[in-house]
């Protein structure tokens, strides 16, 4: 069986109160999450965190050289936490979509 598994987002870079850095068996890792407030099936609007790790050295080069509030735009795919289950989206790429 052939799986998908592909997420294309852009938002605001929200980086964590604290310690960005984190290791699993999979690794060295920052986080962080992206930032979106969309308007809901109710008409309200809300506005989600998505939570991203980082384990390219890369990809962890570039977001050092970002703030908080910085546009982004990521593509990569989602998955569960060996540990905790949390899901998170692990990006294979991360840019600056206006520049």
């Amino acid at each position: 069986m052939n799986c998908e598994n592909t997420v294309t987002l852009s938002g605001t870079l929200h980086l964590p109160k604290g310690d960005m850095e984190g290791s699993n068996q999979h690794g060295q890792y920052l986080k962080f999450s992206v930032k979106q407030s969309m308007v809901g099936y109710d008409g309200i609007e809300r506005t989600s965190f998505l939570p991203v790790r980082v384990f390219d050295p890369a990809l962890k080069e570039w977001l050092k050289t970002r703030k908080e509030g910085d546009a982004i735009r990521l593509t990569g795919s989602i998955r569960s936490s060996s540990g905790s289950g949390d899901m998170f989206i692990r990006p294979d790429s991360l840019e600056a979509p206006c520049e």
